[in-house]
């Protein structure tokens, strides 16, 4: 059986697909051919990412499709509820992402506590006539140990989040509706572990406490 992985996959997911008997194709199908491309190749499974759009229209005139895949949280781009009201299987990887999202969260905080952005913006454009300026203003920076994070929705990228402040020195606290206590278990290199408890604080509260906020 055939998966056309349109917006790309990884060697790993391809090898695990191909342990599993499936044939992976990885060539980009442009939206407009992606029809006459499933149907003249028999594809039984379409796996994609933000890029390609499966709207009704493909699902009507693609028969032998029988998998939609999303490599991703949200799925905007895929007809659900339709697809699955034909019997097609539609899957997506809600935790795939949450460690990159999180990852990328501190590096825009990082980043933003340290002027990385203006200064790699201002330095090459002005550095040679106002150097000794730009050195005293990019120079300060914050040290985020021993600040507070707050953390607005703690679900999975949330915690995540969490979990990277925690390994920094921050302290953390977090406001979600829907859950009033949590752990996390931070696992280091070694094999060592620790755990930490977490409980939930009024929204406000954690506004008015934090250093930082982050939104999830």
């Amino acid at each position: 059986m055939k998966i056309l992985a349109n917006d790309g996959i990884s060697k790993s997911g391809i090898a695990e697909l191909e342990n599993q008997g499936f044939e992976v194709i990885t060539v980009k199908v442009a939206q407009e051919q992606l029809k006459n491309y499933i149907n003249k190749n028999e594809i039984v499974g379409l796996l994609v990412r933000s890029a390609t759009q499966v709207r009704k229209d493909l699902i009507d005139n693609c028969p032998t499709l029988r998998l939609i895949g999303r490599g991703g949280v949200g799925m905007d781009n895929i007809d659900v509820a339709y697809a699955r009201e034909k019997g097609l299987h539609v899957i997506n990887t809600p935790a795939a992402s949450s460690e990159s999202v999180a990852e990328l969260v501190f590096a825009h905080l990082f980043g933003g506590v340290r002027y990385l952005y203006d200064a790699n913006r201002n330095m090459p454009l002005e550095g040679d006539n106002n150097f000794k300026q730009l050195k005293n203003s990019y120079a300060g920076g914050t040290e985020l140990r021993g600040k507070t994070l707050g953390v607005i929705g703690f679900g999975r990228i949330g915690k995540a989040t969490a979990k990277i402040a925690v390994g920094v020195g921050m302290k953390v606290i977090y406001y979600d509706p829907y859950l009033e206590e949590a752990s996390l278990k931070v696992s280091f290199f070694d094999g060592q572990s620790v755990s930490f408890d977490f409980r939930a604080m009024d929204k406000e509260e954690v506004l008015k406490s934090s250093d930082f906020i982050t939104l999830h």
